[in-house]
């Protein structure tokens, strides 16, 4: 495999991991703990639900990346469908994606073309990924979420409302923040960074417009610290969470030695809980292109 593709793959494992456990960041015997932990699983335990994406990320108060996006996604029917669209380095891509008949299809806006992705060991691991893919949250993911949290879980605000919803949030800066935590989001920026190039297989539906919008993030290599993290979540009265924000503000020095202040946001919206149904796309007249990911890997 393509090295900077396993490199690429490490640093979107382990944030994914910092994802998680930020999502689970009430878990411990505080106030919001028991209302947190039971609406991660009650929203888990979905079978189908539209969600809204929107990311922004700035650097020292410059916009360089606008995310916006929708995803309807069906886990019993192992469908999805999906509507991005990305702005910044001086070019915006719209990008629709499907998941259907057990294919990956993919196609840029500007381009009439669709993408079939195929690849024998792409497709074992992303079916593999699929069919471990809980339902729920598993008592040994909890009993590990709570090991790592420790004392975050004092940090957390429950604020139950009238009409039943709760508000939940979390702010954490400084020396809130633990060591382990700066350790492991520095690792992530520092990979992130040193992974040169792209997966050819991806990328090549969109040609050079994407390459754009990477080469606008700044490579932080020296000194990279996380300074803030701040949660939002709303939590509905059938106990799912419905809607979400996150801040993270990460500063350092790039291989210069200028030095930046970079403010990832994200907001997330999840609506149509079990009345989502995935977008299909018919593939008769159209144009269509196969792409061999791990031809393209190797």
């Amino acid at each position: 495999m393509n090295k900077r593709i396993a490199l690429t793959g490490v640093s979107v494992a382990v944030g994914s991991l910092l994802l998680i456990g930020s999502a689970y960041a009430g878990l411990g015997d505080a106030p919001g703990y028991d209302a947190y932990k039971s609406a991660v699983k009650q929203t888990f335990a979905v079978q189908n639900v539209t969600k809204q994406m929107n990311v922004t990320v700035k650097d020292n108060g410059t916009k360089l990346l606008d995310v916006k996006s929708t995803v309807k996604a069906d886990k019993a029917k192992d469908e999805m469908s999906a509507e991005i669209n990305l702005s910044g380095g001086g070019a915006s891509q719209g990008v629709s994606l499907y998941h259907q008949d057990g294919k990956q299809i993919v196609k840029a806006s500007d381009n009439d073309v669709y993408n079939i992705i195929e690849g024998n060991e792409w497709k074992g691991k992303a079916d593999e990924h699929r069919r471990q893919a809980p339902d729920g949250i598993s008592a040994e993911v909890e009993n590990v979420v709570d090991a790592l949290v420790g004392n975050l879980k004092d940090y957390v605000t429950l604020s139950p409302q009238a009409d039943g919803t709760k508000n939940i949030s979390m702010q954490l800066s400084g020396s809130q923040i633990p060591a382990v935590a700066n350790a492991i989001g520095s690792l992530v920026v520092k990979q992130a960074a040193n992974a040169e190039g792209h997966h050819k297989g991806v990328q090549t539906p969109f040609g050079d417009k994407l390459q754009g919008l990477q080469d606008s993030m700044p490579k932080l290599t020296q000194d990279v610290k996380i300074d803030k993290f701040d949660l939002a979540a709303r939590v509905n009265a059938d106990n799912r969470i419905e809607k979400q924000q996150m801040t993270l503000t990460i500063s350092g020095k790039d291989t210069q030695g200028v030095s930046h202040e970079v403010v990832v946001a994200a907001d997330f919206g999840l609506s149509n809980f079990n009345g989502t149904t995935a977008d299909h796309v018919d593939l008769n007249g159209k144009q269509v292109k196969t792409i061999d990911v791990k031809k393209h890997g190797e």
